[in-house]
């Protein structure tokens, strides 16, 4: 159970246990890097992060390739990504209790290993024509399982790793790392799918996830043992009981879970607007793609240059709205001068209040509790799976733009109203 303690008390310092390089002040380039040239087992932790997320990317279109390649539905397409978004609902929360209870960077490492197996299994089913479309999803299922606490756990070690005062730079930068492989993941994968094959994908996938495992596996870490080792699966609950019963945490995980379930979804459809509204066939899709994730990467490096969170309630609010507002704009546009740019900056407003927010959540917790209350965050991961669903039935009867707008008009709706009622997020 969390002791009151943990409840109570306002985010406490986690004192990292190495030493960074360099004590200098950082100005331009380097203080947006701050902590990757700083402190060096933050470095090799970003690295891995890199490698497999790079690989998640990589899975995830060639898992959607081949879905659409054996059975020449769209619908099941969705079905993949739906089954690869389930697990953060089932698994996030006992996952959090692991990672609370057991050692982070074994857990982490473990993850990883795993990850590398079955993409491995995968590429073998692949490329000696045993793969059914059932087998795909097994596949998604259980990769998401993975990475519902291959995540948390990443995100977990970054306190342990960088000082407080460099908290908000590190957190900002594993966001705008993962936004980094989104640009060049699919586009990797495409290429290797295009002159070698599906399976061989999937086996640069366990490529990357196996040197993100070395990088780990060469790296001192200090102390990523259990903060709380009397934590068992009977507080499972633990992590939405504190976000309940914190106003400030509560509005956090709100402000990131409205928009995960009513706006995100617009993502899994970016290929029928690449198709049937703006008309720009498969290349103009990878574009779209581009677009939306170099915005995302600005976004994370924004966040990452900022030096402290504090205060910034009411930037987080406004940064959600303009979100909803620039995706109502995406959805309405019938023209690609005008879509392109727009997703850019969606892409920057996205990043930016979703790597605040993380921010903001990791420096108002303890560490006891650390792994249980992102356990809980990673619930929100899964809404936009979960929200493809309505939207996508929404598509089919009134046309995709119209059930993106009106889902941000919506989110924006309910945004305002958390804005109004929960006066303590302005107060972070």
């Amino acid at each position: 159970m969390i002791s009151q303690a943990s409840v109570d008390q306002t985010p406490t310092t986690d004192a990292t246990e190495l030493e960074p390089t360099t004590v200098s002040s950082p100005t331009g380039f380097r203080r947006t890097f701050q902590a990757v040239y700083e402190f060096p087992a933050f470095r090799r932790l970003w690295f891995a992060a890199l490698a497999a997320s790079l690989g998640q990317w990589m899975q995830s279109t060639a898992l959607g390739w081949l879905a659409f390649d054996l059975t020449d539905s769209k619908s099941f397409v969705g079905i993949v990504t739906f089954m690869a978004g389930v697990p953060f609902l089932i698994v996030s929360l006992p996952g959090g209790v692991l990672i609370d209870r057991l050692d982070r960077r074994k857990l982490l490492m473990t993850c990883q290993a795993m990850a590398a197996f079955l993409a491995v299994i995968v590429a073998t089913d692949v490329i000696a024509g045993w793969v059914e479309p059932w087998h795909l999803l097994i596949a998604a299922f259980l990769n998401g399982s993975l990475q519902a606490i291959l995540n948390p756990s990443q995100q977990s070690l970054v306190p342990r790793l960088v000082p407080r005062a460099s908290l908000t730079n590190a957190v900002g930068l594993m966001g705008a790392g993962s936004n980094m492989t989104r640009v060049f993941g699919p586009s990797l994968a495409g290429a290797i799918i295009g002159f070698v094959g599906t399976g061989e994908a999937f086996l640069l996938q366990a490529m990357a996830l196996l040197l993100a495992l070395y990088l780990m596996m060469t790296t001192r870490l200090g102390s990523t043992g259990p903060t709380n080792a009397t934590a068992s699966m009977r507080g499972v609950l633990d992590g939405i009981k504190l976000v309940a019963s914190r106003p400030d945490l509560r509005g956090l995980f709100l402000l990131a879970a409205i928009p995960s379930f009513l706006i995100f979804p617009y993502i899994s459809f970016m290929s029928v607007y690449a198709k049937d509204v703006l008309e720009i066939g498969p290349a103009g899709l990878g574009i779209l793609i581009a677009s939306s994730g170099s915005g995302a990467v600005i976004g994370g490096l924004i966040v990452a240059s900022a030096r402290q969170q504090r205060g910034n309630g009411q930037k987080l609010v406004l940064y959600t709205l303009a979100y909803g507002l620039v995706i109502i704009v995406f959805a309405a546009s019938n023209v690609v001068w005008l879509s392109i740019p727009v997703l850019v900056i969606a892409g920057l407003f996205g990043s930016y209040f979703m790597s605040s927010n993380n921010a903001m959540i990791q420096l108002r917790i303890t560490d006891e509790v650390r792994g249980r209350v992102m356990g809980t965050y990673m619930l929100t991961w899964g809404l936009m799976p979960l929200g493809a669903l309505p939207m996508g039935i929404s598509a089919d009867h009134v046309g995709v733009q119209f059930a993106t707008i009106s889902g941000a008009v919506i989110a924006l709706t309910l945004t305002g109203i958390l804005a109004l009622r929960n006066r303590s997020i302005f107060d972070i």
